[in-house]
């Protein structure tokens, strides 16, 4: 069962009861409000007694069709939302990936325009991954993703949302991500103390990361910190990363480094 489900669930059913509609009646209201077809009043009937959570995308209709405000409902999950963000982090970081519910969970979160799971808490590089492959081809998400990275109202969202982009197999979004480290102080220096945390600030692991297909935001930070690295050998991997480089932000920064100049100013 989930952590604050029985309230959700009890606030559900007091809500409909007083409205005199049955479990059925409002899975149909749903599937009017929300144009799916797949909510039933089985679903219905799972969130009331605690066994499941309803998505937001799912409180925002049930909001919209019980006649309260979506404050009301999502005041008995906004701990348990922290609670599993919180996990998912903490599993990656010990199991090396986060669980595949609470990286749909946070997913549909971004998918309804919710962005305040991302603004909580620092997502891990193996969480951004999942949630990369979840957004897949899904443009509405990753252009909702673009403007939280371009000007979320919090750092933590803001390096969240580009670390997401990062991670995309669109060269646009990853270019995105790219250029928002490169103007945003406070972003950069998050991005780099997970990268560095991840792969270490030596020259050898940084050359490596420097060539990861699966992040390009990782290759941005180390080429920018191989910049403050004098070495042949951080010059020799330079070289090579802006012959194998697909983003054009990256050959962009990557260039200038290469040229003596620094490419945030």
């Amino acid at each position: 069962m989930h952590e604050d489900a029985p309230a959700l669930g009890d606030t559900i059913r007091e809500l409909r009861c007083a409205l005199g509609w049955s479990q059925g009646r409002l899975a149909a209201e749903l599937r009017e409000v929300s144009a799916r077809p797949t909510v039933t009043r089985e679903d219905v009937s799972r969130w009331e007694h605690g066994r499941r959570v309803p998505r937001p995308f799912w409180i925002r209709h049930l909001a919209a069709v019980l006649q309260v405000p979506q404050w009301a409902l999502e005041g008995c999950v906004q701990r348990r939302d922290m609670l599993k963000l919180a996990g998912a982090v903490a599993g990656s970081a010990v199991l090396g990936t986060p669980s595949y519910a609470a990286g749909e969970e946070l997913y549909s979160s971004i998918a309804a325009g919710d962005d305040i799971p991302l603004a909580k808490v620092q997502t891990s590089h193996e969480t951004d991954l999942m949630l990369a492959g979840l957004a897949g081809a899904d443009r509405p998400v990753i252009l909702r993703l673009a403007r939280w990275a371009d000007d979320g109202g919090s750092d933590v969202l803001r390096v969240n949302a580009a670390g997401i982009l990062a991670k995309t197999r669109w060269l646009d979004s990853a270019g995105l991500a790219a250029a928002a480290l490169r103007r945003d102080r406070e972003m950069r220096l998050c991005y780099l103390r997970a990268v560095s945390a991840r792969v270490g600030t030596g020259t050898r692991q940084l050359a490596a990361e420097l060539v990861n297909p699966a992040d390009a935001g990782a290759r941005w930070c180390s080429a920018w910190m191989l910049s403050h690295d004098s070495s042949p050998q951080a010059r020799l991997a330079l070289v090579g990363a802006l012959r194998t480089e697909r983003v054009a932000e990256n050959i962009r920064s990557i260039g200038m480094i290469l040229n003596g100049d620094d490419p945030c100013l």
